[in-house]
């Protein structure tokens, strides 16, 4: 049987789910945080399954333990960086790098920022006036 939510059995050990949230564990190089993960959780065993907006919630604590880790900016960061250059997440991923969806997925903590961009984003919160710099090579 699968699970459903209708009546949510364990792909494991096919013992009874509910939904709840509980404490659990993300690791990043011998680093941890504990993170508030909502889902169906097993009464038996503790397997879990998530939606995918459930399983955004530890992905995003993830990417904020790893940005920490790895001298990284975490998601919130970079949104207050890039409003502060006054840019929409659509023009940064253009302008900057990444796409047109980069920074909205950095945000939301579903990407890491690379160090390069953490970089360049760290240089323009000092120097925002650098961004016509960089607006005048894209135009040439």
């Amino acid at each position: 049987m699968t699970t459903t939510e209708m009546d949510p059995t364990c792909p494991a050990c096919g013992s009874p789910m509910i939904r709840e949230i509980r404490a659990d564990i993300r690791q990043y190089k011998g680093h941890s945080i504990a993170v508030q993960q909502p889902g169906l959780w097993c009464i038996r065993c503790d397997e879990a399954v998530f939606s995918w907006q459930e399983a955004m919630v530890g992905e995003a604590a993830f990417h904020n333990l790893k940005a920490q880790v790895d001298g990284l900016l975490a998601p919130a960061e970079v949104a207050r960086i890039r409003k502060r250059i006054g840019l929409s997440q659509r023009a940064a991923g253009e302008l900057l790098g990444g796409g047109v969806h980069a920074f909205h997925k950095y945000e939301k903590g579903e990407q890491s920022v690379s160090e390069v961009m953490a970089n360049l984003l760290r240089l323009l919160d000092r120097h925002p006036e650098l961004l016509e710099e960089i607006r005048a090579a894209k135009a040439a």
